[in-house]
């Protein structure tokens, strides 16, 4: 469904309703014919897919994104290649100029686009 402005109120409901369900779960064709959000990388043509969504992980993790935007881009970035080694690696390299508060809080993120269970690791005393 489409948002349109106007309309009736039991429309509207549904509209902003769904706009938040798009937003949350990062629709990126919504967010593309929607929002103007372009969520591929159009303007690094000389990186390859990989390297360009692992610096798409570290920049995410410095501005402190939400847990989802991080999840998605690991996905994103495991789709283009890049290894769990490559990515936990980015977050290495940018822990120096960003601080560890942000890394710790893009852990569960990260850990998540891998599908790794981070909370029931940490439950389990002495599992690496």
């Amino acid at each position: 469904m489409r948002w349109a402005p106007g309309g009736n109120r039991k429309g509207q409901a549904v509209g902003y309703q769904e706009i938040l369900r798009r937003l949350a779960i990062i629709d990126e064709a919504f967010a593309s014919d929607q929002a103007g959000l372009v969520l591929g990388t159009p303007g690094a043509r000389d990186l390859d897919p990989k390297v360009s969504a692992l610096v798409q992980v570290g920049a995410l993790t410095a501005i402190g994104a939400p847990e989802v935007c991080l999840e998605w881009c690991t996905s994103k970035a495991l789709a283009a290649g890049a290894t769990e080694d490559e990515i936990t690696g980015t977050l290495l390299a940018v822990a120096p100029v960003i601080g560890l508060g942000r890394i710790v809080a893009a852990a569960p993120g990260v850990a998540g686009g891998f599908g790794y269970d981070i909370e029931a690791a940490l439950e389990e005393p002495g599992e690496p």
